[in-house]
């Protein structure tokens, strides 16, 4: 039986519930109230208690604890009843023997304890210097490092400035800070500092153009300015330079880095391959000093951020209008811990806790000329980059609903974004027509330009509410790595280029053959089955593993069945090479579905090895639908709008799937692993449109890709089996096929045709 208090388990509940699903009873104690609750797995009928999702009860376990004191309560794990809890009696604690610890040489937890209660009041953590971080993160800890990872331009900057306006700064009782200076100058990082806190404008201020009113408002500050304990190295140091100046001043309470540069520079020894070194000596730092630690650094890059491991990171986003920045406090140990989001104040170079006012239109508002004035000292300030439009004034993104059902813990299902996420595409596609002046391909061209960050946009929005941030990269196993600059990694998609073999073709004679385009195949794979969380590596049942688990995705290492049946492709595509291989969680359902007794067409594969996590359907459902929905509208305008809103989506949900692996273009998702699922999942979908054909009693000639499906017959009276419905309707929905192309076959040798229009 596992012991642990509320705080402890809420850090450590992901092992919380690892403990409980493996069989082992967790104690939950509440130190305040002295009341503890045991979580057992649920091996019983379901309690008539109330029922707590695992990310709600992780979020109130002092009200789960209170309320298993009245009659046991059902704990729920991927929407699944998990464990019961129930009230707990900690049975009395024996009297400790005394000297025993002190005579074997160890320390008992008791005196631990005391010295942990008697030096908290020093050893506490600094304030971020927003209210809404330290509550998520408990601030900057003392004695350990702090990384803020951000992209360029997206202010990263800002929270190190507010952290050390903080700590310098308190009103009651201000703490030292050394704050070191790699690539930025002196000037101006005092002229950041003096904005943030005078405030005033800060172009205008590097430019020298304050007016009268906003240089007394500096004038107003000089007493409190000159007076902060805070401190600036020499420029461009090195970290153990950093960590001497550190040394010499007394009560030190936190050290800020700005910045390490990821890519090396001249003259800057925080650059370049030095950056894992360089973190070392600054945690030692930390460590022996006793300090809170804040390194900047100028990538999000997620590679490189697990290479600094650093005991906690913030990472800084700016999403949707960029009056916001968006904090994700993630634990080295623990993965993410929440998300906070805070105000962006570009004018004065400050976060604030506030939140961001709603944007009063669609378009992005022109960027302030003072904020690109060159300063004399050459420094030039950047507005906040234009965002793409936003929902118009007074649409608030409504937040995921807390229900105490049985609803997927893992990952929440975003409710009421369609709408507002069709009307941002609507409301993009207009706005850039207006720009063209109505030149549609004009249009067009500058929309697919921008697929990319679109979609990831809309990505973010259709998030809200959600508990899954889709930006924690968890790290892959080399065989979803490319081995080489030109070469693919190791995973089989299983993308078919299948014709029918002779003995079927030469069935054909004269008859017709019809080449139908499946509209939107990659738009219907969004719907896949997508892992949420750290892929761990484990035997297949074929070698003594766990059998197949439905509710965890992945990628799997097979020996295939072999496939007997001439008239329909093999679902494992064109591999030519026998033995074993790589293929994802979307192959391996197809595969297992026809090795069962409903089809019957094989035997069942051979599965070694698995890389699997916990996964859902609906991470990506509310963009899908949204895409679908924008799309539907498109088609039924007959005008220059629809048409460019036609062409518009079909470039982000293509360019999504296509970008999300290793790719230059998107640096905002890096999931290899969803590439591979989502792009097989589209042959998969096709494979299954092959079957039903045949069972119609079509005859499949070719198919190709993700859309492509050459059939002989009369396809437009065909049936599925038991309906009524054509089996392949004609249209330009998803849900509808198109005619591509009319031909015959005619055999010009054994084994060998060509085709030839039809009469």
């Amino acid at each position: 039986m596992r012991e642990v208090t509320l705080t402890q388990a809420r850090e450590q509940w992901s092992e919380v519930v690892e403990h409980l699903q493996q069989g082992e009873d967790v104690v939950l104690v509440n130190s305040k109230s002295r009341q503890a609750a045991v979580m057992r797995h649920l091996q019983e009928p379901e309690p008539p208690g109330r029922v707590w999702s695992s990310t709600q009860a992780r979020q109130e376990l002092g009200n789960l604890v209170a309320a298993a004191q009245n009659e046991p309560q059902l704990l729920t794990v991927g929407g699944h009843p998990a464990a019961t809890v129930s009230r707990h009696t900690a049975p009395p604690p024996a009297r400790p023997r005394q000297n025993t610890a002190q005579a074997c040489g160890t320390t008992g937890l008791g005196d631990v304890l005391d010295g942990l209660l008697e030096t908290a009041p020093q050893t506490a953590g600094l304030s971020t210097g927003l209210t809404a971080l330290d509550r998520i993160s408990g601030g900057l800890p003392r004695g350990s490092v702090t990384l803020v990872a951000a992209p360029p331009h997206a202010g990263g900057s800002l929270l190190a400035l507010q952290a050390a306006r903080a700590a310098a700064f308190a009103p009651e009782q201000p703490v030292p800070v050394l704050y070191a200076l790699s690539g930025v100058p002196l000037q101006v990082a005092a002229r950041r500092l003096i904005a943030a806190e005078a405030p005033v404008p800060y172009a205008q201020f590097a430019a020298g153009t304050l007016s009268d009113e906003q240089r007394q408002a500096v004038t107003g500050a000089e007493g409190r300015l000159r007076g902060a304990p805070l401190s600036f190295t020499r420029p461009e140091p090195t970290a153990q330079a950093i960590a001497e100046d550190a040394s010499r001043i007394e009560e030190l309470g936190l050290v800020v880095v700005d910045r390490l540069q990821h890519t090396r520079t001249e003259g800057t020894p925080l650059s370049g391959r030095t950056l894992p070194a360089a973190v070392k000596t600054l945690t030692r730092l930390a460590a022996d000093k006793q300090t809170a630690v804040m390194i900047l650094l100028d990538t999000d890059e997620p590679h490189l951020v697990a290479q600094l491991q650093a005991d906690r990171v913030f990472r800084l986003t700016r999403p949707d209008d960029g009056t916001r920045a968006r904090i994700t406090v993630t634990a080295r140990d623990l993965g993410t811990l929440a998300t906070a989001e805070v105000a962006l104040d570009m004018t004065h170079l400050r976060l604030l806790d506030q939140p961001a006012p709603t944007p009063a239109s669609t378009t992005a508002p022109p960027p302030d000329p003072a904020a690109t004035t060159p300063s004399p000292a050459g420094e030039t300030v950047a507005p906040a980059p234009a965002r793409r439009p936003t929902p118009p004034a007074g649409r608030t993104q409504p937040a995921a609903p807390r229900t105490a059902g049985k609803t997927p813990a893992t990952v929440a299902k975003s409710t009421g974004t369609v709408t507002e996420l069709v009307e941002r595409i609507e409301n993009r596609v207009r706005a850039v027509l207006t720009e063209t002046g109505g030149e549609v391909q004009t249009a067009i061209a500058q929309l697919q330009k921008t697929a990319i960050p679109d979609v990831m946009d809309l990505l973010e929005q259709s998030r809200a509410g959600g508990r899954y941030d889709f930006r924690n990269y968890p790290d892959l196993p080399d065989i979803l790595h490319k081995r080489g600059r030109q070469d693919a990694d190791a995973i089989w998609e299983a993308r078919p280029r299948w014709t029918a073999p002779p003995q079927v073709l030469d069935q054909l004679g004269d008859q017709m053959i019809t080449g139908l385009d499946i509209n939107g195949a990659y738009l219907s794979a969004l719907k896949a089955h997508l892992p949420i969380g750290q892929l761990e590596h484990h035997l297949g049942p074929d070698e003594g593993g766990p059998a197949h688990d439905t509710k965890r995705s992945g990628v799997h290492l097979i020996t295939p069945p072999e496939w007997e049946h001439p008239h329909l492709p093999n679902p494992i595509g064109d591999r030519e090479e026998p033995g074993r291989i790589w293929i994802t969680e979307s192959t391996l359902r197809l595969l297992l579905r026809l090795s069962g007794p409903k089809y019957g067409l094989c035997e069942r594969p051979l599965i070694h090895e698995s890389w699997t996590s916990g996964s859902t359907e609906q991470l990506l459902e509310s963009l899908r639908r949204a895409l679908v929905q924008a799309r539907t509208n498109a088609l039924a305008s007959d005008s220059a709008e629809g048409e460019t809103a036609y062409e518009y989506v079909k470039a982000m949900y293509s360019k999504l799937v296509s970008t999300m692996g290793e790719s230059n273009y998107n640096r905002d998702l890096y999931r290899q692993d969803w590439m591979h699922i989502i792009r097989s999942q589209a042959f998969a979908n096709l494979w299954h449109k092959a079957w039903q054909a045949h069972q119609a009693g079509l005859t499949v000639v070719r198919m190709m890709g993700t859309d492509e499906l050459h059939l002989t017959g009369d396809w437009q009276a065909a049936r599925a089996a038991g309906k009524d419905t054509p089996l392949f309707p004609q249209g330009r929905e998803v849900t509808e096929v198109k005619p591509k192309q009319t031909y015959r076959l005619e055999k010009v040798a054994e084994g060998s045709y060509r085709e030839r229009e039809a009469a």
